[in-house]
């Protein structure tokens, strides 16, 4: 820990007083949100299999002759699963002759301290689960880790950017050809209905959750007020409905500034998640005066059918 300014501000001594957590403020932390596109599915599977099957036309005109049609085939479906984990370490010993003191005890068992708690609560878990909204679930490229060396930032999985460009690349996913993201709410408002009017008529019926960033999430709302607030009937659109169609706008944190946006059947988007428990957990011990935290899990996302995920035709290009 880096407690330098607070040496350098209140002196490296403690003054008895009546500081306690209220006192102690920070910046808010993203919350993990994308993950509610997608259906959980808890499994020790490292990597999720499943089937897609596929028929061809059965019905045909009556005769008498036998003459048969189609077939039944199988695809596989894989999800990988990838395990990720927390470790940090600290010495509380170095609050108590500061203002900081408080947050130490006089027990030798440094894990019963105060601080140990506030900061699992307040900072490390909190921090996590920004860690996976940020730098993962959209933006990650796995990468394997170098032995004895943490790994860097968004490698810890294959997020969504990354398996719907390779679905592209592959020709299981057919981008809709929609152009430049309009920066007038208006226009992006025609874009989105646009965009809805090509999905593939046989999923109109289907709820899908539009997902894309936050900033072109305001842009919908504000062209929609634009659009429709003149109306006398008008009624905010909070659930994000995009009117005539089966969408509803998905604000996703995760996506950053990217322009891409895309939808799917929630069936067809699937979250693993493998010790989910350890996702709200913390181990500590002890070694010597030093305090260890850590917590490990698995967690990947994909797409069952990658031909049932619809997306625009922007932030396509190629992960390493």
């Amino acid at each position: 820990m880096d407690i330098s300014a607070i040496i350098a501000e209140f002196g490296a001594y403690y003054i008895k007083s009546d500081s306690n957590m209220s006192r102690l403020v920070k910046q808010l932390n993203q919350k993990s949100i994308t993950e509610g596109a997608f259906t959980t599915i808890v499994t020790d599977d490292t990597l999720w299999r499943a089937s897609e099957t596929r028929m061809t036309r059965v019905l045909q005109p009556f005769q008498k002759a036998w003459t048969p049609l189609s077939a039944l085939t199988f695809l596989p479906v894989a999800i990988q699963n990838y395990k990720m984990k927390i470790d940090y370490q600290d010495y509380p010993d170095d609050l108590e002759a500061t203002w900081l003191g408080w947050l130490t005890d006089s027990s030798l068992d440094r894990k019963e301290w105060p601080f140990v708690r506030w900061f699992i609560e307040v900072e490390l878990l909190p921090q996590a689960k920004e860690d996976y909204e940020m730098n993962e679930i959209y933006n990650g490229v796995y990468t394997a880790p170098t032995p004895g060396t943490p790994g860097a930032a968004g490698t810890t999985m294959n997020g969504i950017k990354k398996i719907i460009n390779d679905g592209v690349d592959s020709s299981r996913i057919t981008p809709i050809i929609t152009g430049t993201v309009p920066t007038d709410p208006l226009d992006f408002l025609a874009y989105i209905e646009q965009f809805g009017d090509n999905i593939n008529q046989k999923y109109w019926t289907i709820p899908m959750q539009l997902v894309m960033n936050p900033t072109l999430v305001r842009r919908f709302f504000r062209g929609y007020r634009k659009e429709y607030g003149k109306d006398t009937n008008y009624s905010e659109n909070k659930n994000g409905a995009v009117d005539l169609t089966n969408l509803t706008i998905f604000s996703a944190p995760s996506h950053g500034s990217s322009n891409k946006i895309w939808c799917t059947p929630k069936s067809n988007a699937i979250r693993l998640v493998k010790k989910s428990q350890n996702m709200n957990a913390v181990r500590v011990e002890n070694v010597d005066r030093l305090v260890k935290m850590y917590s490990d899990w698995s967690s990947g996302v994909g797409f069952v059918i990658p031909e049932l995920v619809f997306t625009n035709d922007q932030d396509l290009t190629p992960e390493p």
